[in-house]
C-alpha cells in the first residue's frame, strides 16, 4: 500500500496558544476602509463593509467580527455613511508562501449576506503586476446564503471572476455550526483542495496550459483572511442581520515531500 506524502511543518499560527492577545504586526497587515484609497471602490466587488483594525481580535481564536453600524460611527463609504464594519488581514511583504500545504481551521459566520474568504494573491501584485495576472488561489469562499457550500477557486489571466476555475461541494452540516479544516496541496504542477480530510478538486498546470492560458502559481504568494458583507458574490444582506464572526483556530504551513518555501521579509 502506497504511503501518503511526507509533510514537515514550516510555520504556524496557533491562536489558542497566542501569548500576545493581539496580532503580531511583523506577520500581519490590516486593510482599512472601503477600498477607495487603493483604487478598489467596494474592494472591487460592491462590498458594503468598512474595514477597521478593531474588528480583528484574539480570544482563544482569531475573531474577525462584522457589525452593522449607523451614521454615529462617523465612517464614510463610497455609497454614503458606512453600514457595516469588518476586518481584513494579510501577510504581504512580511511572510510569503511558495508551494506546500496550507491548512486553515476555521468556523464560518452565519447570516445571509456574509462572505468569508481564506485566500492567496501572487506577491508580484505588489510590484505592479495587475490582478488577475498575478494569480489568486481561494482556499475557501462561502456565503451565508449558501451555508453548506464549500468552494475553492483559482483566478488568472483568461479565467477570473465568474469564470474562475472552481468547484463547489456541499457539507453535511452548516459551515457555521463547527470548525472545519480548509486546505490546499500546492505543487509546481497542480493545486488540490481539501475539506477536512476530503480531497474534492485538483487542477493541473497541464490542463490549464493546454487551453493556452497561463499558470502563474510558481511564485511567492501571500495569505489573506477577511469577512466581507454583501457585494456581487454574497448578494443582498438580511435586514435583520446585525453581526457575524469568522473564527480561525489555527493556520499551518507544511512542505510536501520537501516542496514548499516560507519566505520571510
Amino acid at each position: 500500500m502506497a504511503s501518503g506524502p511526507t509533510t514537515s511543518l514550516l510555520w504556524s499560527e496557533e491562536f489558542a496558544d497566542h501569548q500576545h492577545g493581539h496580532l503580531l504586526e511583523d506577520i500581519w497587515n490590516f486593510d482599512i476602509g472601503d477600498g477607495s484609497s487603493v483604487g478598489l471602490v467596494g474592494w472591487g466587488n460592491n462590498e458594503l463593509e468598512y474595514y477597521t483594525k478593531d474588528s480583528v481580535s484574539i480570544d482563544g481564536n482569531l475573531i474577525i467580527k462584522a457589525r452593522r453600524v449607523d451614521e454615529s460611527s462617523g465612517l464614510s463609504c463610497y455609497y454614503g455613511p458606512a453600514q457595516w464594519t469588518s476586518g481584513k488581514i494579510h501577510t504581504a511583504k512580511k511572510i510569503g508562501f511558495k508551494h506546500g500545504r496550507i491548512e486553515i481551521k476555521a468556523k464560518a459566520p452565519q447570516g445571509v449576506g456574509t462572505w468569508p474568504a481564506l485566500w492567496l494573491l501572487g506577491a508580484n501584485l505588489l510590484d505592479g503586476v495587475a490582478w488577475p495576472h498575478c494569480g489568486e488561489i481561494d482556499i475557501l469562499e462561502n456565503t451565508g446564503a449558501h451555508p453548506f457550500q464549500v468552494q475553492g477557486t483559482i483566478h488568472a489571466d483568461g479565467y477570473f471572476g465568474e469564470n474562475g476555475l472552481t468547484k463547489i461541494i456541499q457539507s453535511p452540516t452548516k459551515l457555521a455550526d463547527d470548525f472545519h479544516t480548509y486546505s490546499i496541496n500546492w505543487t509546481p504542477d497542480s493545486i488540490e483542495w481539501f475539506f477536512d480530510e476530503l480531497s474534492y478538486n485538483t487542477i493541473t498546470r497541464q490542463e490549464v496550459e493546454a487551453t493556452g492560458k497561463p499558470w502563474p502559481f510558481n511564485q511567492e504568494f501571500y495569505l489573506i483572511m477577511n469577512l466581507a458583507i454583501g457585494g456581487w458574490f454574497a448578494g443582498e444582506v438580511d435586514p435583520a442581520l446585525t453581526k457575524a464572526e469568522l473564527m480561525v483556530e489555527s493556520i499551518k504551513y507544511y512542505s510536501i515531500d520537501g516542496i514548499g518555501e516560507l519566505i520571510l521579509h
